[in-house]
């Protein structure tokens, strides 16, 4: 009878554990199609450059093979497959300078990610720092290998920071001999560039600039909060770091975002000058800005509806203002006050900048709250406009200009022999970005994925992500996390954002 009463209680508790892993896998993801396509009287949009109507292009493998005027067959009817996207408007496949993959917990949340990227036309992302070391390769080795769809992954690895660090995934730069070592390994690990961060010195900040230019490695990150713009020199400034001079001791995030009150003239000038002497370019992330600022009004926020395309574990703890990242907890309304005022003193640094010709990319930072993969480069694409690019100069800051920077020849651009990311659209979004939401399809890396597949995954992710088994331990799973991460006051005090 006890045999039978142990049996019995070790079938159902198996079964309860398949229960369990059944509702946390999630649906399978979207098929990949062979690469390949021909395109008959489109429209070419080379954001910042001019468009070319009545065009052809034709993708061979991962490459576009052709460009030319449309054949007179195809003005207006042509073959059955031309037609389905004859007169669309073809723009080169969006490139987000600054995301983070969520870390693996188990819940894989990484496939998710990388299918928001690519369905919101987002076919190449700038991974800007795993901060625990599991994060990048499940998300640039999934896509890399075909194990799920999402955009092309570059990655700059662990960050290089100072003693003490922020973040536990970090090289330690003590010494400005402990630089050359550290940025040789994360070339040889197959990292694609070195993110910088708040403690480095002047010297050991001038060590990793010559590690990294021998190893042909470029410099991003934070202007640490120790040296002055003018030294930092780095390749690629984010959240426009350094554009205030340096505090002592430094103010704590988000107080230090007091410095855009008295942010002068004078200071913009010389930003604007040191960027352009010394080939800087700089993404601003204004999204990071203007979302912090929506918290304000928390629960009309968590409405939003980007951001129901992730699970509640986000809205409801991880972004939650009292127990979720310990930087978004019981914010004051100064602190509010602030994001406002830096909001508007960034882009009109960015305004200025651009119009002296500095290099302005478009990036995300997305993991910081209710900033949502792939739709959040859409509100960012609206922020740069607003601050003054227009419609085409946003739109050129995620595709002709970082892809330039990036380091793969013709990427972001329409030309024969470059990479076959493009996206097609009904209406033109170089003339309204809200055009953007007539995405007809996305092409990445040769393979088009249609708005209806995209949809019905989408649709497929939110059924499973609303079961209750699911909702239900992904939320205690988490908050435990949480707990377990910043058991410690000083713990919570140190986090900051990426």
């Amino acid at each position: 009878m006890l045999i039978r009463i142990l049996l019995g209680a070790a079938a159902v508790l198996a079964g309860l554990a398949a229960l369990l892993w059944f509702s946390l896998t999630p649906p399978a993801p979207l098929a990949r199609p062979e690469p390949g396509i021909v395109l008959e009287n489109v429209t070419l949009l080379q954001p910042g450059e001019g468009r070319r109507a009545r065009q052809r292009l034709v993708v061979e493998g991962g490459t576009i093979a052709e460009v030319g005027p449309a054949s007179a067959a195809a003005m207006p009817s042509g073959t059955e497959g031309a037609q389905e996207w004859s007169g669309a408007f073809v723009l080169p496949g969006l490139i987000d300078m600054h995301v983070h993959f969520p870390p693996e917990t188990g819940l894989r949340q990484t496939e998710l990610f990388a299918f928001l990227h690519l369905a919101h036309g987002v076919t190449t992302v700038r991974d800007a720092g795993d901060v625990d070391g599991t994060a990048t390769a499940p998300a640039r080795d999934g896509v890399r290998e075909g194990d799920f769809p999402g955009p092309r992954v570059l990655a700059c690895g662990p960050l290089v920071d100072g003693p003490d660090p922020v973040w536990a995934n970090t090289r330690v730069i003590a010494t400005p001999g402990d630089a050359e070592p550290a940025v040789a390994q994360i070339k040889a690990d197959g990292f694609d560039c070195v993110k910088a961060y708040t403690n480095l010195t002047p010297d050991t900040l001038a060590a990793v600039r010559a590690a990294a230019k021998k190893h042909d490695l470029p410099v991003i990150g934070h202007v640490p909060a120790r040296v002055p713009f003018e030294e930092a020199r780095l390749d690629d400034v984010q959240h426009l770091t350094g554009a205030h001079p340096p505090r002592d001791p430094p103010l704590p995030f988000p107080k230090v975002l007091v410095g855009w009150r008295d942010f002068t003239e004078e200071r913009a000038r010389f930003i604007t000058g040191m960027s352009l002497a010394y080939d800087i370019a700089h993404t601003p992330t204004l999204v990071v800005l203007d979302r912090q600022f929506a918290m304000r009004d928390y629960e009309a926020a968590r409405q939003g509806e980007d951001v129901g395309l992730l699970p509640r574990i986000y809205r409801d703890v991880v972004w939650s203002p009292t127990e979720g990242l310990p930087f978004v907890r019981n914010r004051s309304e100064e602190d509010y006050r602030l994001f406002e005022d830096a909001l508007l003193g960034s882009q009109e640094l960015v305004a200025r900048m651009h119009r002296a010709g500095v290099r302005i990319h478009a990036g995300t930072d997305c993991q910081i709250p209710f900033v949502v993969p792939g739709a959040a480069l859409h509100r960012e694409l609206h922020l740069l406009s607003e601050a003054g690019l227009g419609p085409e100069g946003a739109l050129a800051a995620a595709t002709t200009v970082p892809g330039a920077s990036l380091g793969i020849a013709g990427l972001g651009r329409l030309d024969v022999g470059s990479p076959a990311d493009l996206l097609l659209f009904a209406k033109d979004p170089t003339r309204n970005l809200d055009h953007l939401d007539t995405l007809l399809g996305v092409v990445a890396d040769g393979r088009v994925y249609r708005r209806a597949d995209l949809d019905a995954q989408q649709e497929a992710y939110r059924r499973h992500h609303d079961g209750r088994i699911f909702d239900a331990t992904s939320v205690f799973l988490t908050r435990q996390v949480l707990k377990r991460i910043f058991a410690t006051d000083e713990d919570a005090a140190a986090q900051e954002a990426p």
